[in-house]
Formats: structure tokens, sequence, C-alpha cells
């Protein structure tokens, strides 16, 4: 049995859903896991991997950001990397990489449905390559559409050391903007300062302005006010990749270093970029009950009771808006569930229906194939086989 140890940081808030990905192709492949956090090293890493001596690892980029967590660390051992700054392990490495023409491609398609004139994009704190990559797509998209650009980078000036000072100057970036406007923040993190700010101001979110993030962190993205649009970087699909990258390493010791590019998963639309117009506000606010509690058992029927309307008012004015009927509402917030659930191999198909908020698995069944034109077991073979093939 090989061991293969897994190290990442806390502050990377998706690394359990890499983590999903590598454990798929360890229960495949027979392999001990082993995942560490270096944050809570005393001793450094050399001491894990003498403790271990682990036939590979897989290594999250912003390990390299502690203190004796360098590349020369992984000299002499088998090694895959998630999402590293390139110019920081210094020549040609193994690896998985969030492929940023996708990520960007997929926030400019959502900000663009309100198709505004102004368009703002919020760097992480501190300059990092793959904030200056979405930036650099971003502005030059938007630009190539005729739209304006305004950039926020926080790190040009000496005045944001403290979070404090940081989002005073934020704030005055986001007062200086011309309304309507849509921003793009570099991740989650930065987009919660955005709605912070704004909030504070007085502009409303998202009537005179939109908000991006991106990482799709549920608890953040969830817990805002309003709750937080974001895209979804495919990060369990990107475990599998690492692992099978390491596996195929193991196989051909000699191979030529490469770089794996992942995508995204569809974009989580919530109510930061949800447009509906101040008068419909009980749809704005159906429609995100709905995406609180479809999975929970909820009818058509305790939607329009949340509404405080009589059935046709509330069915009316919910297609008005959204073009679609509250049933089908319900059904699509269900299958993007189910889809979250079958990308995870090591859950039962047989097992979600609950979780997906029905009351036994044909019927999940039937409305899955019926919204997909594939069954739940045959959606997770073709998407596990896209992950694993190369």
């Amino acid at each position: 049995m090989k061991t293969v140890i897994y190290f990442y940081e806390s502050a990377f808030m998706m690394w359990r859903q890499r983590l999903a990905g590598i454990y798929a192709v360890a229960q495949h492949e027979k392999w001990h896991v082993e995942a560490v956090d270096v944050g809570e090293l005393d001793d450094g890493i050399k001491s894990v991997l003498k403790y271990w001596s682990p036939d590979g690892v897989i290594v999250e980029g912003g390990v390299f950001r502690h203190r004796g967590c360098g590349p020369s660390e992984f000299a002499n051992v088998i090694a895959v990397y998630c999402d590293a700054d390139t110019a920081r392990i210094g020549g040609d490495y193994f690896g998985v990489k969030q492929n940023p023409g996708e990520i960007i491609a997929k926030a400019i398609n959502e900000l663009l449905v309100r198709d505004m004139d102004d368009y703002a994009f919020v760097h992480y704190r501190t300059r990092r390559e793959w904030t200056m990559e979405r930036e650099e797509m971003f502005t030059r998209e938007m630009r190539s559409r005729g739209k304006n650009i305004h950039v926020f980078r926080s790190w040009e000036s000496r005045n944001c050391e403290t979070g404090a000072l940081f989002e005073s100057q934020l704030a005055d970036f986001v007062a200086s903007l011309p309304k309507p406007c849509g921003i793009l923040a570099a991740n989650d993190e930065m987009a919660v300062h955005v709605l912070r700010v704004a909030r504070n101001a007085g502009i409303a979110v998202p009537d005179d302005m939109t908000v991006m993030g991106i990482d799709n962190d549920e608890l953040i993205c969830n817990n805002t006010s309003p709750s937080l649009s974001s895209v979804a970087p495919a990060f369990e699909r990107s475990g599998r990749l690492a692992a099978g990258l390491l596996m195929r390493r193991f196989k051909d010791p000699d191979m030529e270093p490469t770089i794996i590019s992942f995508g995204t998963d569809p974009i989580e639309r919530r109510l930061s970029t949800r447009k509906a117009s101040r008068t419909d506000i009980r749809v704005v606010h159906a429609i995100e009950y709905i995406r609180m509690n479809a999975c929970k058992g909820i009818s058509a029927k305790d939607v329009v009771r949340e509404m405080g309307l009589t059935t046709r008012t509330a069915e009316n004015r919910f297609r008005d808006i959204t073009g679609h009927s509250i049933r089908e509402e319900i059904i699509s917030v269900r299958i993007s569930k189910a889809k979250q659930f079958l990308a995870n191999p090591r859950i039962a198909v047989n097992s979600i229906y609950a979780q997906c908020g029905y009351g036994n698995e044909r019927s999940l069944r039937w409305v899955f194939t019926k919204a997909t034109g594939m069954s739940p077991a045959a959606w997770r073979s073709r998407n596990d086989s896209k992950g694993l093939k190369k």
C-alpha cells in the first residue's frame, strides 16, 4: 500500500473538496492518505516526511507562504502541486491549476446580464500571480466589449497595512464608482468586504451595484447580506486530477513535467447579482427561500405562503421575474444539489434522494432524468470519466 500525504493550509477553505477528489482515486488505488495542515506543524515539513516516508505528496500552493515550507522540502519525493505560483516553484513541475479564462468567462457572462457601462475588479489584499491573471483577463474582455473598467489594488498603497485602513480605502473606491456598476472580486473573501462597504454607504445591491465572488465558499456566500453569487472552480475534480497525475508519476517516473488545468462547476447565482425590481421584493425573498429550503422538502404551496399572496398572484409575479414557475425553481435547486453529491464518488447514488428533498430514489431519478436527459448514475459515470481521463 502506497502512502500519500496531502499538505494544505486551513486558510484555503476549499481543501476539503480537493481532498474528496484525492480520496476518490486513493480508494481505487488502495493508497493510504494523510492530510496535514502545515499551519499546525511544530517541527516543519521535514519531520512529517521523515516520519511517514511517503511514496508521494500532493501540495497546495498556499503552503509555501509558511516559514520553512519551500519547494526544496519536496525535492526528494514525488510531488504534485495544486494551484501553485509558478515563479515560487521556479522551473517546470507537475501540477493542476485553475483555468482562469473559464473562471473569468463565467463571471463576465453573469455580470453582463445587466449590460451596464461600468465594471470593476477588486484585487486580493496582496499581489499574487492568480489575482493578476484574473484582473488581466477580466479587463481585456470587458474592454473588448466597450465597457469602462475600474481596478482596486490595495497593495499599491502603504496605508492598507491594517484591516480598518484597507476597508476605508475600499469604501472610497466603491463610493467613487459610477452607478450602476458590476464588481468582480478576486475571491469570496474580497467580495465580502465589497458588500460590507456598499451596505455601510447605503449602496443598494444588486440594484445599484452587482457583486460576484470566486470560489463559492458556501459558508461565506450564504451568510452575506445579500447572499453572494460566486463562480465555483471544480476543486473536487482538481483533487482527482492531482491524484491521477501522481498515479501516472508512480507508473512512469521519467514522464515529462506537466500542468493540467481544471475548469468550473455551474455558477451559484444568489441575490448579489439577481436583479428584480424594487416592487417585486417578495419574489426576491421567495427565490432566496427556495434556495435555502428546496432540499428540505418544501412545496410550491410553502413558497406561496411565504410570499403572503394568493397562489395565482404569487405564481404570476414569480414567472414575470424569473421566466418560470415556483415549482421549476425548486426543481432547479434540487438538481443542482444532486449534481454536487453525484460529483463525490464516495457518496452512493441511491442515498442522496432525501438530501435533495425527495421521499424516495425513484422520484429523484425521474426528475433528474427529465431535466438532464440521463439518470443520476449515468450522469456520474460520464462526469467521473471526464475527471480521470487525463
